[in-house]
């Protein structure tokens, strides 16, 4: 037998190695699946099941007690003022629709989900000014990881909900949605304050209809991610401010702003797009800067109305590491 020269037996060795290595490699991984999936059967089933739920935020019992309650009042001579909801949704992986429901109702969580995985859970408790708070979130309950090695990362059956919200029901809301796609109309809803909380994937913001009541304030926090707002007039707001990170954000301030109306919008954006789209019906004044401060005009040369009545949009935007721009039409 021929005797091997030194790079040879290199090469031998090196085979061996690699072989050897390839050959650990997939035992691990044959354990990681193994103790992935044990890890979801401890959890319970992994079948994606319909579930419908209400939720009740309103107690109908208190709702009924209000008109006598006031009447009281008013009898004694004095005013009563029942301080709204402040309803809080966090909503994380999957895809999700948020809409108004039937008035006069309760929330109510329709969809498709694996109890196994998720976890739908509410809170209710009470404010020390009296004001009642309801909690409302869902969360994976097995580790991404295991999902993953497991088969279930993308062909588990992905959680699809829709969440239906008393329209007539007075509230200050917090929506929080991550790591999914969401699908939000807020039309018609009875506001006072709204935060939104949007990261991970793309999200769509929809006023179809104006919402009831003034809406004080709105924030709006969205990274990572692609965000748009349609029909922003109908929310009506006072007050709005966004915070807008490695993403886009699109934001049409159409709709039927409230005649002489007076908002402040400020929006600051980082690493991404902003594109404002702003009808011609409204008078506009713009402050755009960079992230050094220095003045910018983006804005086309379009005139603003000649009516002293038509809504008065101030616009602020501080920008960096990304184009802003606004279209009129």
């Amino acid at each position: 037998m021929k005797k091997l020269s030194g790079w040879q037996k290199a090469g031998m060795i090196a085979g061996v190695v690699c072989v050897s290595f390839l050959l650990l490699i997939a035992i691990g991984v044959a354990v990681a699946v193994l103790y992935a999936r044990s890890t979801l059967a401890q959890l319970g089933d992994t079948t994606p099941t319909r579930v419908e739920r209400t939720i009740v935020v309103v107690g109908a019992t208190s709702a009924a007690a209000a008109p006598s309650a006031a009447a009281e009042a008013e009898a004694a001579g004095k005013t009563t003022s029942a301080a709204p909801l402040r309803l809080t949704i966090d909503l994380e992986e999957g895809s999700f629709t948020i809409r108004p429901g039937s008035p006069g109702g309760q929330v109510q969580v329709q969809g498709t989900y694996a109890p196994g995985l998720y976890d739908l859970t509410e809170t209710h408790d009470s404010e020390p000014d009296g004001a009642r708070r309801s909690t409302i979130r869902f969360r994976s309950k097995a580790p991404a990881w295991a999902r993953i090695l497991s088969g279930l990362g993308d062909s588990g059956g992905r959680p699809e909900l829709t969440v239906l919200i008393p329209p007539a029901s007075p509230m200050n809301l917090a929506l929080r949605v991550s790591m999914g796609e969401s699908r939000i109309d807020l039309g018609g809803l009875t506001l006072g304050e709204l935060d939104l909380k949007l990261s991970m994937g793309e999200h769509r913001i929809e006023f179809g209809e104006p919402v009831v009541g003034a809406l004080r304030r709105m924030r709006l926090d969205a990274s990572m991610g692609d965000v748009s707002i349609e029909h922003l007039g109908n929310a009506r707001s006072q007050a709005l401010e966004t915070s807008a990170s490695m993403g886009n954000l699109t934001a049409d301030l159409g709709g039927e702003w409230a005649t002489g109306s007076d908002a402040s919008l400020t929006f600051s954006q980082s690493m991404g797009e902003l594109t404002l789209r702003v009808p011609t019906n409204v008078r506009l004044e713009t402050d755009f800067r960079n992230a050094d401060g220095e003045p910018q005009q983006p804005v086309p040369d379009t005139k603003n109305p000649a009516d002293p009545n038509a809504p008065r949009l101030r616009v602020r935007v501080q920008s960096s590491m990304g184009e802003s721009r606004v279209v009129r039409y």
